[in-house]
């Protein structure tokens, strides 16, 4: 049972994902009154459709992707419906900045998503550190736990013997980014310091000898502290960091994948990976865990297709500025046989990960 829960929900963060995307790409074309025949969510045979007003709605059977049908666009010149629509309603009848914004409209509905999903993943589970830096729980089998800090100490500052360094700590924000050897003043991976608690009202020098991280590069207590639920408004500021941390991890994904190819295509993963790690979400039973997914999964889509790769979205607004720079229009034939190409080689990535996904995952 918990299988199919994980592919039910697969299949939706996928979707919901695509359908935000091609959404965009239709309401704008919508807006700017291009005729559209299909909108379709997912590639593969057809498992619903639906015809309206002039656009024949479907769901396919493979949610890896999905498309909508303009007038105008190049894959769709010989396509005999599109023959007798005007000028004027084709995507070559539109201004160069309407033809951006409807390419770039998918790209923006990805990330107006992930800033919903985000903000109520924040503000449902969210939790930050509470004022003071109470120890909420000690680590087995630590230095908190050896040295005998307890739960509910309240830290106050660190002296480092070796240095004869005091740190004031007035909060998490200041106990986690003085734990480097740097601001503690020695190259000592076990340092001997004197860590100064408020225990039951009254102050406690504890001396302990901390271990260095090397995977962190911070020096080990072994503690988790307090914490409460975020705020509206802190929901609100978290968002915004999580965007912007999620855009440039994957942005830096990106710009290693062009400078060092084949160590980094190694760590990428494909829709094979991309269940694994939705089914261990899911397998938690958190929404806010799934949103969270959601949101990085949208920034992820929304950036890659930003690429100028004939296909995707960017490459498509790199020929519209061209055309609108050189005064005339590329050859239609030229434009469709890039965009076979850039798909070709997506669709090789596509595979290649899918395949490292299949061989971590049985092999």
């Amino acid at each position: 049972m918990q299988n199919v829960i994980n592919v039910l929900v697969f299949m939706l963060v996928l979707g919901s994902i695509i359908a935000i995307h091609e959404f965009g790409h239709f309401i704008a074309a919508k807006y700017f009154d291009v005729y559209c025949s299909h909108f379709s969510i997912g590639f593969g045979p057809r498992l619903f459709s639906k015809k309206g007003k002039e656009t024949e709605y479907e769901i396919r059977a493979l949610p890896i992707g999905g498309f909508v049908s303009m007038a105008g666009e190049a894959d769709q010149e010989e396509v005999e419906e599109m023959k007798d629509v005007p000028l004027e309603r084709t995507l070559k009848g539109k201004k160069t900045y309407q033809k951006v914004i409807i390419f770039l409209a998918g790209v923006f509905m990805n990330f107006v998503l992930a800033v919903i999903v985000l903000f109520a993943s924040n503000l449902m589970a969210g939790q930050v550190p509470v004022d003071r830096v109470q120890i909420d729980a000690v680590e087995n089998q630590t230095p908190a736990a050896q040295y005998g800090l307890k739960a509910n100490d309240i830290i106050e500052k660190i002296y480092v013997k070796d240095s004869k360094k005091t740190i004031l700590i007035d909060s998490y924000e200041t106990f986690s980014s003085s734990l480097t050897k740097e601001n503690f003043g020695t190259t000592d991976d076990h340092p001997l310091v004197t860590v100064q608690v408020k225990r039951e009202n009254e102050s406690k020098n504890i001396d302990m000898k901390l271990q260095f991280n090397e995977q962190t590069q911070n020096y080990y207590f072994g503690i988790v502290f307090k914490t409460r639920r975020m705020s509206f408004i802190e929901s609100i500021t978290y968002t915004v960091t999580d965007v912007k941390e999620m855009s440039t991890s994957i942005v830096d994904a990106l710009r290693l994948l062009v400078v060092n190819f084949a160590s980094t295509v190694k760590q990428l993963s494909g829709p094979a990976g991309i269940y694994q790690v939705t089914a261990q979400v899911t397998e938690t039973g958190q929404i806010a865990s799934i949103f969270r997914l959601v949101g990085l999964l949208s920034i992820n889509i929304g950036i890659f297709n930003l690429l100028p790769i004939p296909g995707l979205d960017g490459c498509q607004v790199l020929f519209a500025v061209v055309e609108r720079i050189i005064g005339k229009e590329l050859p239609q034939k030229l434009k469709l046989i890039l965009q076979m190409v850039g798909l070709g080689l997506v669709l090789l990535l596509m595979f290649f990960v899918t395949y490292q996904d299949l061989m971590r995952i049985f092999g």
